[in-house]
């Protein structure tokens, strides 16, 4: 058992959905966890997950566990009886997801899902004005940053019909605006912890 993780079911900053986990000794996402930090859907939902890895299929005799056949689903899906990662394709919202969870680095996935869906995160952005200002226009408006919006106004910034209408970033930004609104939440979020 690793010492750090021994010392984690004891101390307060581990959350409270993760002290009944039976992974916890084992686990290596719980070093960076906090005690806010909240359960990722797919990981620790262990009400509603009902997939298991090849190895645990064969050692389990329920009927409510069964093996994942390659399925796309709206969230990563891991073992529910050893916590393994299972391959599978994600939806458009599922892909979102996880480039939302990842940028923002909370949840137990901060560290496995950008190895294990890194196919799904977007590429490193390289300087685009054009495409700086549409994703710091889509993260203004979402979230409220009406400063930030005045600003751009004032550099003469004109919004297009599908950032004004779409809160979307797979919608609203080209691959580059995405990747740099990714970078900006993880940026912002990081900050605010």
């Amino acid at each position: 058992m690793n010492p750090v993780t021994a010392e984690l079911t004891t101390v307060e900053s581990v959350p409270d959905h993760c002290r009944t986990c039976p992974n916890l000794t084992g686990c290596r996402q719980a070093e960076n966890m906090y005690a806010d930090t909240m359960p990722v859907h797919g990981f620790t939902d262990t009400e509603n997950q009902c997939h298991v890895c090849t190895d645990c299929a064969s050692d389990t005799e329920s009927d409510s566990l069964y093996p994942l056949d390659f399925e796309e689903l709206d969230s990563p899906a891991h073992c529910a009886e050893c916590g393994v990662p299972l391959i599978h394709g994600l939806t458009s919202d599922g892909a979102r997801y996880v480039r939302e969870a990842v940028s923002s680095g909370a949840g137990c996935c901060r560290e496995l899902w950008p190895v294990v869906w890194s196919d799904y995160l977007p590429d490193d952005p390289y300087f685009d004005r054009f495409d700086i200002c549409e994703a710091y226009y889509l993260y203004a408006r979402v979230n409220g940053d009406y400063s930030t919006i005045a600003r751009l106004h004032n550099m003469g910034f004109s919004p297009g019909l599908s950032l004004r209408t779409s809160d979307v970033p797979e919608v609203a930004l080209t691959d580059n605006g995405q990747a740099i609104y990714y970078a900006l939440i993880s940026k912002r979020e990081g900050a605010v912890r």
